[in-house]
């Protein structure tokens, strides 16, 4: 295994606020990303969630898809 397969697999050392916390914050991060808004340092925490979290991931990326979809039909 490489190391980013140990890391996907085990997650990361850094801190993470766990599920709850990141879905509080779910709603702004895609939001900002959506808006083309750096979020790197904004969002350090939430970000090392979503790569420890493999469902919460999928609710990120289902939300993005869908904000982006309201984008591109005008509706957002």
């Amino acid at each position: 295994m490489t190391d980013f397969d140990f890391r996907k697999l085990l997650g990361s050392d850094d801190s993470d606020p766990g599920c709850e916390d990141a879905g509080e914050l779910m709603d702004a991060y895609c939001e900002a990303v959506a808006r083309g808004e750096p979020v790197s340092d904004r969002y350090a925490e939430f970000l090392t969630h979503m790569g420890n979290c493999t469902a919460c991931r999928e609710d990120m990326e289902g939300l993005l898809a869908m904000l982006r979809e309201q984008e591109g039909s005008g509706e957002g």
